[in-house]
């Protein structure tokens, strides 16, 4: 998995935003507004984590299951994909 591309995570007013510092394209310019799961996978797979890592530290940091945890992170990647925000490099995104 790969964003289009690069994000700076940051707090302002109390919500969690990513801003676009390198722009890859004019669907991915701008802010996104994020809650805190959706921030911890963006930021995962802003640093280049693939699927089965970024499952696996989701599993360290929230109290859920590994299927809980497999389906947010899948449906927050879909919600990426569907958004035009991820390139498709050819790697695996999902497994349940």
């Amino acid at each position: 998995m790969k964003l289009k591309a690069k994000y700076i995570l940051r707090t302002v007013a109390d919500k969690i935003v990513a801003i676009a510092i390198e722009q890859g394209g004019n669907d991915t310019d701008g802010v996104i507004t994020l809650n805190e799961t959706g921030a911890f996978i963006f930021s995962k797979i802003n640093e280049g984590a693939d699927f089965d890592s970024i499952l696996e530290d989701f599993l360290k940091e929230y109290d859920i299951t590994k299927e809980e945890a497999a389906k947010a992170v899948s449906d927050f990647v879909e919600y990426l994909k569907n958004a035009n925000l991820l390139e498709d490099d050819g790697q695996k995104t999902m497994k349940l």
